[in-house]
C-alpha cells in the first residue's frame, strides 16, 4: 500500500478491465501463445516441406508468407506476456482509492480511481480492509500493519458512511 498526496492527475483512464476473476485473461494469453507458436512453426514448415518446388516465383511467395507469419507469430508471443499486477494506492487526504500499473520506461497507468464516497461498501476484518467499487465489483483487499495508516483509512471510510 502506498499513501500519496497527488493533486494533479493528468493520466487518462485505461480501457481494459481491471480484474477478470473467471480466468478469461489466462485463456486469452494461452491462445495467443498457441497461435503465435503455430504461425512460427508453420513458417518454418514452408521451407522444410518435402516435395516443395524451388521455382523463383513460388520462392518469392513463400518468403513473403513465411516472413509475415514469423512477424505475426513473434508479435502474438510477445503480446501474451503477462503484465505487472496493479498496485493499490490509498490517498487518505483526497479520500481516494486508485489501482495503478507501474510501467517500465513509461508513465504509470491509472486503471481505476474511486473516491471513498463513491465506493459501494467496505468491510474490515482485523487489519484487512476489502473495498467494492460503485458498480458493486470487488476493487481491492488491503492488509495494513501500520496502525496509524489503518486508523486513517478506517476513519475516512467511516466518514463516507462506507464502513459500519
Amino acid at each position: 500500500m502506498t499513501e500519496t498526496a497527488e493533486y494533479m492527475n493528468t493520466q487518462p483512464k485505461a480501457i481494459e478491465p481491471v480484474s477478470m476473476v473467471d480466468g478469461g485473461r489466462m485463456i486469452i494469453r494461452g491462445t495467443q501463445r498457441l497461435v503465435g507458436v503455430s504461425l512460427t512453426l508453420a513458417a518454418l514448415g514452408l521451407w522444410l516441406a518435402p516435395g516443395a518446388t524451388w521455382e523463383s516465383d513460388i520462392m518469392l511467395f513463400k518468403l513473403i508468407l513465411s516472413l509475415s507469419a514469423v512477424i505475426a507469430g513473434l508479435g502474438l508471443i510477445s503480446q501474451s506476456a503477462g503484465q505487472r499486477a496493479p498496485e493499490i494506492e490509498i490517498d487518505t487526504i483526497r479520500r481516494e482509492v486508485r489501482l495503478v500499473r507501474r510501467q517500465r520506461g513509461a508513465a504509470d497507468q491509472i486503471l481505476q480511481s474511486c473516491s471513498f464516497a463513491k465506493l459501494a461498501h467496505a468491510e474490515q476484518d482485523g487489519n484487512t480492509v476489502r473495498l467494492w467499487d460503485q458498480a458493486g465489483r470487488f476493487l481491492a483487499e488491503v492488509k495494513l500493519t501500520d496502525r496509524a495508516s489503518l486508523r486513517s483509512l478506517v476513519t475516512g471510510l467511516r466518514d463516507a458512511d462506507k464502513l459500519a
